[in-house]
């Protein structure tokens, strides 16, 4: 039979006449070591065992008093009825563990004791203790903490221990590869690209029914080696939406756009290939969504490729692509419900052109009514069956540049011809450009962009004078300009 021991029993003589004792020390080692345990791998693992966990008394402790191991950052596993193996220096005095489902904190009652014997020095170890996995819900450490409780006062409290790390094995959502196609005017109509990125090669149907040049965007999901670790996959996705008031119609000609939009339909020329997952685009076509899973992320890169392209090698019909810089993008990998990894500033690329660049190196402006006013006389013509976008950069005799896009100079149609002068004049002279000072008069140098072929695009320059008298400006698309 168990005899037990008053509060009037102490543990032999101690430093009670003492104005001050320290508080209690404690130390722990856990079965991941330095590895870091993973978060994803918590949510499906075994619980993760503490090794031992020891606590040096420094305080006077009586029958029945408690000694409490505290949990930051988890919750302790249920043990049986044996509980945990506890020894305290042999057997000066020994504790008997709670049962049941202990929380983040497991309670021992010391319950026996040798006559004589004194609290203060001894070290009591715990073994075979563990954290419940399923409690592992964030990253960070998890720490544990030793306290004595004698009649429901906490006191002796150790300072925290670090028993183990835990965090997510993805250390990073990065663009590997960016969108930098050229959009190829000179030789296909602006219908594909100038260069092939062949990201997806053409193995395993990764590019079925996709012949034409291609370019990709790549991402890559690093990760790294943690206790416990998941081999699971884990779900990923993200959005790439075309610029402002620009959109990705050429992959869905077929269906128009605006109504039940579908990539890679038999009717339509345009082409997207994914290395997995599906690809998805909105009925307004301009956002191209992507789902798919990748795995396992247990050290070893994972990359995620989206290819844009044509369905034939020569390209002669279908919808122009249209360059455009990209906004970012974000990418989100989860877990069930739970987003384990997230990147919201991904910059996915551009997409340029090589069509017609035409330099119209002296352009006088005189933006001030009568006589004196002087208009640009600026026409494109555009021979093929394109429509283009035109841009345009004007250059002071300061140095001064203000760049217009084709949202202020528009567009012009196949085989018609456009007038723009009067939308430079304006531009230049308004708030479009406020470094250009127009109003007294003026030399501009413009450099015109035009998403067609150069071969089929000639641009007329010249002005007026007081709305008469037209005087013709040589420009690269019409002659070599003199010196």
């Amino acid at each position: 039979m168990i005899k037990k021991y008053g509060k009037a029993a102490l543990f032999a003589a101690i430093a009670g006449s003492c104005s001050y004792v320290s508080a209690a020390t404690i130390a722990v080692t856990a079965a991941p070591g330095s590895e870091v345990v993973s978060l994803e791998g918590a949510a499906a693992a075994a619980n993760v065992g503490l090794t031992m966990v020891t606590v040096t008394l420094n305080e006077t402790h009586f029958a029945q008093d408690q000694i409490q191991l505290v949990l930051t950052g988890a919750n302790f596993a249920s043990y049986g009825v044996t509980g945990p193996s506890v020894t305290c220096n042999g057997t000066d005095f020994l504790l008997e563990s709670a049962l049941a489902t202990p929380g983040n904190t497991a309670t021992f009652t010391i319950y026996q004791k040798s006559a004589g014997a004194t609290s203060i020095g001894k070290v009591c170890s715990f073994a075979s203790l563990a954290v419940l996995s399923s409690s592992l819900t964030s990253a960070g450490n998890v720490t544990i903490q030793s306290r004595r409780v004698s009649a429901g006062v906490n006191s002796d409290a150790a300072t925290a221990a670090t028993a183990f790390s835990v965090g997510s094995q993805i250390t990073g959502i990065t663009v590997l590869s960016a969108l930098n196609g050229v959009i190829d005017f000179q030789n296909s109509l602006g219908l594909g690209f100038a260069a092939d990125d062949a990201a997806l090669g053409t193995t395993a149907g990764a590019r079925t029914d996709f012949n034409g040049k291609g370019d990709a965007l790549t991402l890559q999901v690093e990760s790294r080696n943690t206790f416990g670790s998941t081999t699971g996959s884990l779900t990923v996705g993200f959005a790439l939406a075309a610029a402002s008031g620009k959109s990705f119609s050429f992959l869905d000609d077929g269906g128009a756009c605006g109504t039940s939009a579908e990539l890679n339909r038999s009717t339509s020329v345009g082409r997207v290939a994914t290395s997995a997952g599906s690809v998805t685009i909105n009925a307004a076509c301009t956002t191209v969504t992507y789902a798919g899973t990748v795995g396992p992320l247990t050290g070893t890169a994972r990359n995620i490729t989206l290819e844009f392209g044509h369905k034939s090698a020569t390209p002669s019909t279908g919808v122009v692509i249209e360059p455009m810089t990209f906004p970012a993008i974000t990418a989100t990998i989860t877990q069930g419900s739970t987003v384990r990894a997230t990147n919201a500033a991904l910059l996915p690329g551009t997409w340029t052109s090589n069509g017609s660049t035409v330099q119209i190196p002296y352009m006088p402006v005189n933006s001030t009514a009568g006589a004196g006013k002087i208009d640009p006389v600026v026409v494109i013509s555009n021979r093929s069956s394109a429509t283009g976008s035109i841009s345009a950069t004007l250059r002071d005799e300061a140095g001064n540049t203000c760049a217009l896009t084709d949202a202020q100079l528009g567009t012009v149609a196949g085989n018609r011809t456009k007038s723009i002068g009067g939308l430079i004049r304006d531009a230049a002279a308004g708030s479009s450009c406020p470094t250009l000072n127009v109003a007294g008069g003026e030399r501009l140098s413009i450099t015109l962009n035009v998403t067609l072929p150069s071969g089929s695009t000639e641009v007329y320059s010249g002005y007026t004078v007081g709305g008469a008298d037209r005087v013709t400006v040589v420009n690269s698309s019409n002659g070599v300009p003199n010196p």
